[in-house]
């Protein structure tokens, strides 16, 4: 599951996190693997939130709203393989 959080008391806005379970009651964060941080500087240099991921063509793909909430768009992630 991927979800928006506060990321610390001393960051102030929000990140995308990570969590997963093998039977939906007892879940295991690892924020370490959630895939996406801020950006060096641009409309998503200050926060990520609201991810939502999905599955196309046997690719996995998330999209997520940057700066403001989404204030000027929201952008599109795919991840990588190894």
């Amino acid at each position: 599951m991927w979800f928006a959080h506060r990321a610390t008391r001393e960051v102030g806005t929000y990140r995308i996190g990570f969590a997963s379970s093998q039977d939906g009651r007892s879940w295991l964060r690892n924020d370490a693997i959630a895939g996406i941080d801020v950006s060096a500087d641009g409309w998503d240099s200050e926060m990520v939130c609201y991810p939502s991921v999905f599955e196309h063509r046997g690719c996995l793909y998330m999209l997520y709203n940057g700066n403001g909430y989404g204030e000027t768009g929201f952008g599109l992630a795919m991840m990588e393989r190894d």
